[in-house]
């Protein structure tokens, strides 16, 4: 480790290695008034997290938003559903909306995870990523716990054309090739003798603009590549009063070389200690029908602990349970409306209980998740 990385992980360790903030509840006020297929008037509290609109959309409707009303935080009151304007402060607050003001209105399809909230602000119009129930909220970060509410309407123009059935995919041809060629693991070193890493749990179908588009439509990050661009990243963003997020990641091999793309979604401060991340390779062979095919190994850091290949070293700390982190980053695909259809294929040869290269703890169903993206 060089004083670069020493200087980044001092500075940001005691707030990595706080506990992970419990998500807030879903709730619907009762002021809200019934939701019809086309509108909804809803009251989105300040100190509600999310607010169920009670309106169900699908991909490709049309919502019309405005808003009216303010929210008092304690530092800063009459803030209105645009958004205070971003300050210092702001690059360390993790927000639900990174890049939108303190209080703006915003929104989500669904309530999972995966669901990547979005801004709306006072007038807004969103066309509607993918089928689920709409979510309005406050942009703020755990902590917060403004008072006040926005009294929002809602008008839907539902979509001309129903989405595609991604059912009829045919996977068998594709499952035949990957079974018989796709590695199992990454390494830890290009050339032979390397430590057996990461599992390879999920592979992507698409072109390098396409797999690039989806994930950055999705929310991930490309982080840096060298700590010396992470401290000119750093500096950039805190003078854009933007959260630094793209803290470096280390790389690992297969088909004998580094990984092509390393992602990654972080909130402020946390992300030294905590986020969710991948790297994937395009494979040296196609689909069945010519397709470009990427590997990918995806795992979830939840802290730091003990390399167990070095004397005094440190590594990221993994959630054992890989197959959260694979779902997740499909799911996140799924949300930004980019995906044609999934299909997972049983490995029957893959180890399930085993440790990464640094000595983590990995547990696996043994199924490879693969994501054939839209066209």
């Amino acid at each position: 480790m060089n004083r670069i990385s020493t200087i980044v992980i001092a500075l940001f360790l005691p707030f990595a290695l706080c506990s992970v903030s419990p998500v807030p509840a879903f709730s619907v006020t009762a002021e809200n008034k019934a939701a019809t297929e086309k509108s909804a008037d809803v009251a989105v509290a300040g100190d509600a997290k999310w607010v169920d609109t009670g309106m169900d959309v699908a991909a490709g409707d049309k919502l019309h938003i405005t808003a009216a009303g303010t929210v008092d935080f304690s530092d800063k009151p009459g803030v209105g559903p645009a958004g205070a304007e971003r300050g210092w402060k702001d690059t360390l607050r993790a927000l639900s909306v990174p890049s939108a003001g303190r209080g703006a209105l915003v929104g989500q399809i669904g309530n999972d995870r995966a669901a990547t909230p979005f801004l709306i602000g006072a007038d807004g119009t969103i066309t509607v990523p993918v089928a689920g129930r709409l979510f309005l909220g406050v942009n703020q970060d755990p902590l917060s716990k403004p008072i006040g509410k926005f009294e929002v309407h809602i008008d839907r123009t539902a979509a001309t054309q129903a989405a595609e059935n991604s059912n009829n995919y045919n996977f068998k041809p594709l499952f035949g090739i990957l079974d018989a060629k796709l590695p199992y693991r990454v390494t830890d070193q290009a050339a032979p003798g390397g430590n057996e890493g990461d599992l390879v749990n999920f592979v992507l179908v698409g072109s390098e603009k396409q797999v690039t588009e989806a994930f950055k439509a999705a929310g991930w990050v490309l982080p840096d590549k060298t700590n010396q661009q992470a401290v000119v990243s750093a500096l950039i963003a805190t003078l854009n009063k933007e959260a630094y997020v793209t803290v470096p990641m280390s790389t690992l091999y297969l088909f004998g070389r580094g990984q092509d793309f390393g992602y990654a979604r972080a909130e402020a401060v946390k992300v030294i200690g905590e986020r969710d991340h991948f790297r994937i390779w395009q494979t040296p062979f196609k689909g069945p029908n010519g397709e470009t095919l990427w590997a990918g190994a995806g795992t979830h850091d939840i802290g730091i602990e003990k390399d167990q290949r070095k004397e005094n070293a440190i590594t990221h700390k993994i959630d054992p349970a890989i197959d959260g982190e694979r779902d997740f980053i499909a799911g996140t695909l799924q949300q930004a409306g980019l995906v044609q259809a999934t299909g997972y294929m049983d490995r029957p040869k893959q180890v399930m209980d085993t440790k990464t290269a640094t000595g983590g703890e990995i547990k696996t169903d043994g199924r490879t998740l693969v994501i054939v993206l839209k066209p």
